[in-house]
């Protein structure tokens, strides 16, 4: 599940996948964490590779991936 706070109050939502969109730039931090706590994670698009921005590769790979899943 995902736990969340929403105001004061803890929840716990009955989930299998989360989709982060987190920007453009290449930042890995949580993803390596994600990783040692051995949770199976993706990253796609410009998280990736930031060489340049790319809508269309990140699109395409994100579709790849959701069929994937």
């Amino acid at each position: 599940g995902l736990h969340i706070r929403q105001g004061d109050e803890p929840q716990l939502l009955s989930v299998d996948h989360v989709v982060i969109c987190a920007g453009q730039e290449k930042l890995q931090d949580l993803f390596l964490e994600l990783q040692e706590h051995g949770q199976s994670v993706h990253i796609i698009g410009g998280a990736k590779d930031s060489v340049e921005l790319d809508a269309k590769r990140a699109i395409a790979e994100a579709s790849e991936l959701a069929a994937k899943i």
